[in-house]
């Protein structure tokens, strides 16, 4: 009996371990004991995961919706189509001719500036749908037998993420950033190889469309790997990214021809100098074609094994806005809860806000810009304030106005700090500030009504001490027994 037990324990202990590497989507909460068809997060359910931390981007948050949906679905089918094939006797032949249909994965080219939100989408998905996630640069890979890293080197990060677990691994998201950066090098001539640009992109085909890949294992203090491993890169996800700085001009001159005799100097003269701004480039991202793309300095192979292509916009100053403080990892969340541990409460004034996305709008760095920002205008407080902690030099509360943050093509005072009790509320008072979450009140009536009221308690006991004897004994003899209670203390 005892070793039936164990043995089912064993059992149960084996299965649960083969299912950890599973997204907690991958099986259905029921208490039905048949294994049941798992419940996958529908496109509407994966927008709403990326609503929560990215702002804006509709279109490209419904593109990768679909296409992740439609990812992990097809991971699915291809393993309950082994699962239903190895159920089936020896010669049995399957009932639906579906089954013998393979689906291929379909990997992803984000373009847009800056700031965009690239990163953070990748990052925001990875973390929904619960798969192993890194992030590779693209400038660090060479081809191979060159000095840098090799293209297997990403497969390593993922399997690295994964703790090593090759089933995980291989169902993971690899994002790979400056993309733009692999293009062909003009200067480099036919008889040379061209090692960290074309050659990257002719070793990426194979791990994008799928191919088995001998990676090292564990590797000990001495930097000696223990074996090797192999993952099959078929079902990895692939996301790419770069800005392609430049492209916007080539598709707006595909679409705009310049006029033929003497205004075509005129036109080339207006384009280099900048006539088409950064908002307009980003405007003609959806109409990017893979000609485009090629004439950019990319192998018609390389966009081939990319067939989802969508584009990312600017933010606008409004979307900017949001960012600061809508999104769950917000900005200004986050350096209220970095001020918050040293009990330093940190405020924010609307037109503040609005002059911080307009600064990093003029700038062109989109919402990497924002931060850099913030970090200029705080960076005195956050020194100041590790030091002051009691006292007459302890920091109570800090606000960002409109000083503080200065115009948008110089630096402002920095934000102020507030030492004393009710310092801020007299600031907000004097110069008519609303500040969300602070109540507007003048804080020198405030401390009259508080003295007027001081004086209408004690002159209300004194006259109720006076006039009634009973309270007047029961006030001595409460007193006359806590000083008894404390000499029998001591």
């Amino acid at each position: 009996m005892y070793a039936a037990a164990r043995r089912l324990l064993s059992s149960r202990a084996r299965t649960c371990a083969a299912a950890a590497w599973a997204p907690s989507y991958y099986y259905s909460h029921s208490a039905a004991s048949s294994p049941s068809r798992p419940r996958f997060p529908t496109p509407r359910e994966i927008r709403r995961g990326l609503d929560e931390f990215v702002v804006g981007q509709d279109k490209v948050k419904k593109v990768l919706s679909v296409a992740v949906h439609n990812h992990y679905k097809r991971i699915y089918n291809e393993s309950s189509n082994k699962r239903s094939r190895k159920s089936l006797p020896c010669g049995g032949v399957g009932t639906s001719g579906d089954d013998e249909i393979e689906l291929e994965k379909s990997n992803i080219l984000l373009i847009g500036p800056t700031g965009s939100g690239k990163t953070l989408l990748a990052k925001t998905l990875a973390r929904f749908v619960n798969v192993p996630f890194v992030i590779a640069d693209a400038t660090t890979i060479t081809q191979a037998g060159y000095s840098g890293e090799d293209v297997e080197s990403v497969i390593y990060k993922l399997l690295v993420a994964a703790d090593f677990n090759v089933e995980a691994a291989e169902r993971g998201i690899v994002y790979i950033d400056e993309v733009d950066k692999l293009t062909k090098k003009a200067e480099c001539r036919e008889d040379r190889r061209d090692v960290s640009g074309e050659g990257v992109q002719q070793a990426l085909l194979k791990i994008f469309e799928g191919i088995v890949i001998n990676v090292p294992r564990k590797r000990s203090r001495d930097n000696i790997s223990h074996g090797y491993v192999e993952v099959d890169t078929r079902n990895i996800l692939f996301i790419c990214g770069g800005t392609f700085s430049g492209l916007g001009k080539m598709v707006i001159e595909r679409h705009q021809h310049c006029p033929f005799g003497f205004g075509i100097q005129i036109c080339h003269d207006l384009r280099n100098r900048g006539w088409t701004t950064a908002l307009q480039e980003s405007c003609y991202i959806d109409a990017i074609e893979n000609d485009d793309l090629i004439a950019y300095g990319l192998i018609p192979e390389f966009i081939g094994r990319l067939p989802i292509t969508v584009g990312l916009t600017n933010l606008s100053e409004e979307q900017l806005v949001q960012v600061l403080r809508e999104p769950k990892n917000a900005i200004g969340k986050q350096y209220k809860k970095l001020f918050k541990m040293n009990d330093v409460k940190l405020h924010f004034t609307e037109n503040a806000m609005r002059l911080v996305a307009k600064k990093a709008a003029a700038r062109e760095t989109g919402a990497r810009g924002l931060r850099s920002i913030m970090e200029d205008i705080l960076t005195e407080a956050m020194f100041e304030i590790p030091d002051a902690k009691e006292g007459k030099e302890k920091i109570i509360a800090v606000l960002v106005d409109e000083e503080s943050v200065g115009p948008p093509h110089h630096r402002g005072c920095g934000a102020k700090i507030f030492r004393d009790d009710g310092a801020l509320e007299l600031y907000v008072y004097q110069n008519n500030i609303k500040l969300p979450g602070l109540i507007q009140s003048n804080p020198r009536r405030g401390r009259i009504f508080r003295l007027c009221l001081l004086v209408a308690l004690s002159a209300t006991k004194l006259w109720i001490y006076q006039t009634l004897p009973c309270f007047s004994s029961i006030y001595d003899w409460t007193g006359l027994m806590l000083c008894k209670a404390n000499v029998f203390t001591q």
